[in-house]
């Protein structure tokens, strides 16, 4: 499962990118503050990109995976899928995706979303930057829908956001907000297949902090975090740098705070702040503070990538970095890094490995991680 949530995440991150550069921000990502790094500024240059710009992928790897039982706490959901929509996934003929309206605004719907697959489509390949997966996403012919809805939205509204023309109310969201629909379109072929979903009411949980309401909270297959935002202890992680030096508590025990910064080697956002961060450790390093990266592609379905480990490697070279980019672990540090919605991602951890703090999405320039890295410091003292 730690595989399938991988390549979710690494699609999502993709996308999310292609629209903006200085990532994808779930907060308010500070981004007219943000210093904008030349590229050449920080030692790279467009041609190292080139590869990333032309590099594709099937979307239709990346769609959610079939399960026995699906729980999304955020919206207050459990359900079971129809076998005969089960073994459509399985087989590519059905794509699950989700969906929901913008993250950094009030929450209006959210939803999962089933659609046809045409064998083109099954085999199509997109380019990793730019509108091919919103294109792609676009063609897909609407089976129908499973998710919930601001209270008084009305019907004609349900069906534009749903693309659907058929619509069963289940019920209401435990905090009365919300309306739970199943909606279909009657001339696919699975719509009654779909119908049959079990689905049952269960406790809202409060929106996270981050806005996104689709990650499921735990994998119930192999009890595994989806989401990071419980994990709270790295003291028996055990992981190595880019360069195959062991990384562990240890390290961590060698300064007060250690500053995470959670990147990909294909986001812009990413490697152009390294400079930023470069600067940071230097005047930072002396009061305690230490800057790791965790460079998450340099890990895929296959085990290590050596091509984004390589790609690590000219990065940390360009940028003068002065401090270690790491591997996820087999554990993808506890279930930390799972369900990440934005890169990059910055978290913090004490001197016994007890992660601290508040989580920071997007990037950010010197100064403005100065102030972060000042208040993270001041609060760990008190």
């Amino acid at each position: 499962m730690k595989k399938n949530l991988l390549k979710t995440l690494s699609l999502v991150l993709t996308i999310c990118l292609s629209l903006s550069t200085v990532g994808c921000q779930k907060k308010d990502g500070n981004a007219k503050n943000n210093k904008e790094v030349k590229t050449n500024e920080s030692g790279m240059s467009f041609e190292a990109n080139q590869k990333d710009n032309n590099e594709t992928f099937k979307p239709a790897d990346y769609c959610l995976q079939p399960k026995d039982e699906y729980t999304y706490e955020f919206l207050g959901l459990k359900f079971k899928l129809n076998d005969k929509i089960l073994e459509g996934m399985k087989n590519k003929d059905v794509a699950m995706l989700d969906d929901q309206s913008p993250i950094d605004q009030d929450l209006k719907y959210a939803m999962l979303t089933f659609s046809s697959l045409t064998e083109e489509q099954k085999n199509a390949e997109i380019n990793k930057m730019g509108e091919g997966y919103v294109e792609w996403q676009n063609s897909l012919e609407r089976i129908g829908t499973l998710g919930m809805f601001k209270k008084g939205t009305s019907e004609d509204e349900i069906s534009k956001i749903t693309k659907c023309d058929t619509h069963k109310m289940i019920g209401t969201s435990s905090d009365g907000e919300f309306e739970y629909y199943l909606s279909t379109n009657k001339a696919s072929k699975f719509a009654e297949e779909l119908d049959k979903t079990e689905v049952n009411i269960i406790d809202k949980k409060a929106r996270p902090e981050n806005g996104f309401v689709l990650a499921e909270k735990t994998d119930l297959e192999n009890t595994v975090p989806f989401g990071g935002e419980g994990v709270t202890d790295l003291s028996n992680i055990v992981t190595k740098d880019i360069e195959g030096k062991e990384f562990s508590k240890a390290d961590f025990e060698k300064y007060d705070l250690t500053m995470v910064n959670v990147f990909a080697t294909w986001c812009t956002a990413c490697v152009k702040e390294i400079p930023d961060l470069v600067k940071l450790q230097e005047e930072m390093k002396s009061k305690g503070v230490n800057i790791v990266g965790i460079v998450t592609d340099t890990v895929d379905d296959n085990g290590e990538n050596k091509d984004a480990i390589e790609k690590s490697k000219v990065i940390h070279e360009k940028t003068n970095a002065n401090y270690p980019f790491l591997m996820p672990d087999k554990t993808n540090f506890n279930g930390r890094l799972n369900g990440i919605q934005a890169l990059p991602e910055t978290f913090f951890v004490d001197k016994n490995g007890k992660i601290v703090g508040e989580t920071y999405s997007g990037s950010h320039n010197f100064n403005d991680w100065k102030e972060i890295v000042e208040k993270e410091l001041a609060n760990l003292n008190k």
